[in-house]
């Protein structure tokens, strides 16, 4: 799983989730918007959507989340 650290949604904030498939089980089921944290958008600095199939290392403005490092 790739997940960027800039990539935010409504349900990111407070959030304890149950290793990697508890998280990816969130992002899957989560109907809310997602955003660019250098945006403050919907979309990245590349214009592209931001969400968590679209923002990987693909893009030039991907940063590894250390998000996944806490929960394994």
């Amino acid at each position: 799983m790739e997940l960027c650290r800039y990539l935010r949604w409504k349900g990111y904030y407070g959030r304890d989730w149950e290793g990697e498939a508890g998280l990816q089980e969130a992002l899957d089921v989560n109907d809310v918007p997602f955003s660019c944290l250098k945006t403050c958008e919907p979309w990245g600095p590349d214009d592209s959507p931001a969400a968590p199939d679209t923002c990987g290392s693909h893009r030039g403005c991907y940063q590894k989340s250390e998000l996944l490092r806490t929960l394994t």
